[in-house]
């Protein structure tokens, strides 16, 4: 499967664009003072980076336990072991293939290893992510204000809106999915199998996401969260960058939430695999014109925090590809 979809036409565009997009940083990066970045990588403490990294790892067992409990909700029991492993293969995935190719794959392997259609599995993927995306929304607009004393800066406000728009569009699309896509997709003229596995799909996103399950995921979210930002927290400390009363070319608490939960809306775009480019100049842009950083000290930031998350989830998720039963197809779900 994995293979098939490296060689399709629309993979290789995108991994030339993001090949595009790397090319695009380092030349950018040729203004700015190159020395400074790597001094300011060199003095980074190994003890605060492996606190960074423990954080960052330590998400992976939380979004497979909320996963377990959409899986629940929607009548599909697997074990912790299995929903957690599953999980951090499709998030590997969608480190080294464009378009959240991941998710889909996390699908697929749910039916490879028997546990049901494929269109229930995409179901129980879907609400997981847009749980997850509304969270990162609400949680992104809240540290805005609290990271700006409530006086926000024109760039901030924008951002604050836009978390704030991604949070409503979220809700909009789950009731859509949840109700009127699924009558709509069952009266349209399509065949029978194709208007299966969608129905199959919206009745899991309906199972998945009710009021109940959305409550009692909710202090998942905000456990996972405040992991992803402890990494940040953890990488800026490393850097000597974090402080609990932050100045100009500092962070601090709540700013770190924000940029940490900014990133991780921006990784939603698809267009490369974990958003590579696009999060760096986006973290960065951020770093510079709100937080007043030197674009070196923000460089050194983003780039450290993006190889202790992302680097090591390629890393550790290919070693686990390679020994997982279930990419085989004869993994336990119990």
């Amino acid at each position: 499967m994995l293979l098939a979809r490296l060689t399709r036409r629309s993979t290789i565009f995108a991994l030339l664009l993001t090949g595009i997009l790397v090319a695009g940083v380092v030349r950018a990066a040729t203004s700015f003072n190159l020395a400074e970045v790597a001094a300011t990588l060199n003095r980074a403490n190994p003890v605060w980076l492996f606190v960074a990294l423990a954080a960052s790892w330590s998400t992976f067992p939380l979004r497979g336990l909320r996963w377990r409990m959409i899986l629940s909700a929607s009548g599909l029991n697997i074990s912790r072991r299995a929903a957690t492993e599953i999980l951090t293969l499709s998030f590997w995935v969608n480190c080294v293939l464009p378009a959240k190719m991941g998710d889909v794959y996390r699908g697929w392997l749910l039916k490879h290893n028997g546990a049901t259609s494929f269109g229930n599995a995409v179901g129980t993927v879907i609400a997981e992510r847009l749980v997850d995306l509304a969270t990162v929304a609400l949680l992104g607009a809240a540290s805005t204000f609290v990271a700006f004393g409530g006086k926000l800066p024109p760039t901030a406000l924008a951002l604050t809106a836009i978390a704030l728009g991604v949070a409503a569009a979220t809700t909009l699309l789950l009731l859509v999915a949840r109700g009127f896509a699924a009558a709509l997709i069952y009266a349209l003229p399509i065949p029978d199998a194709i208007k299966n596995g969608f129905t199959s799909a919206a009745t899991s996103l309906r199972a998945g996401s009710g009021g109940r399950v959305v409550r009692t995921a909710l202090p998942y979210s905000l456990a996972i969260w405040i992991g992803e930002s402890a990494r940040l927290a953890s990488v800026a400390m490393a850097l000597g960058l974090f402080v609990v009363n932050p100045a100009a070319g500092q962070i601090g608490i709540a700013s770190t939430i924000f940029v940490a939960l900014v990133s991780a809306v921006l990784t939603v775009v698809p267009f490369t695999p974990a958003g590579i480019g696009i999060v760096e100049a986006g973290m960065v842009g951020i770093l510079v014109a709100l937080f007043g950083f030197t674009p070196e000290s923000a460089i050194a930031l983003a780039l450290l925090d993006r190889l202790v998350g992302v680097g090591s989830l390629v890393v550790g998720g290919g070693a686990l590809f390679t020994l997982s039963p279930y990419r085989r197809g004869v993994g336990s779900l119990r």
